[in-house]
């Protein structure tokens, strides 16, 4: 017959009667945990358990828009979404190919500066994903 535990957390029993390895759900990554404590079914001596769960990492991004059109001196938006939505670190950062043509600044706004093309890209910091948005700028129109 297998041996069994109690897990305990806060001084709770959170599990009882689990047979190893004893999984412990609904942890946050890159986190501390310190208030919890195992003890074989049923006996009163626990054993105190701290540990640290693991990194999220990042395993992708992507754009909500991958091509924008916009007017010279005029503003557009996009965003950037990290996958898993849990990753630790969800840092992205944005940067054009062509300062000249459009630029782009930490929030994701694109201002056209001249008519051209350009790409702008959304890079990770965890792992250095990228996703790209192809950026048409186009003449300012005069009334």
């Amino acid at each position: 017959m297998a041996q069994t535990f109690d897990l305990y957390k806060d001084g709770k029993v959170e599990q009882a009667g689990v047979e190893a390895p004893i999984k412990i759900t609904g942890l946050t990554p890159n986190t501390q945990y310190d208030n919890y404590a195992l003890a074989f079914e049923g006996r009163p001596d626990k054993t105190p358990l701290s540990f640290k769960t693991a990194v999220q990492a990042v395993t992708g991004v992507s754009v909500d828009k991958t091509k924008v059109s916009v007017e010279e001196g005029a503003t557009a938006i996009v965003k950037a979404a990290v996958a898993p939505t849990d990753a630790t670190d969800k840092t992205v950062t944005w940067k054009s190919d062509n300062a000249e043509t459009a630029t782009i600044d930490s929030n994701g706004v694109i201002t056209g500066v001249k008519a051209g093309t350009v790409n702008v890209v959304a890079t990770t910091k965890d792992g250095g994903k990228t996703a790209t948005v192809a950026v048409t700028v186009t003449a300012k129109t005069t009334a």
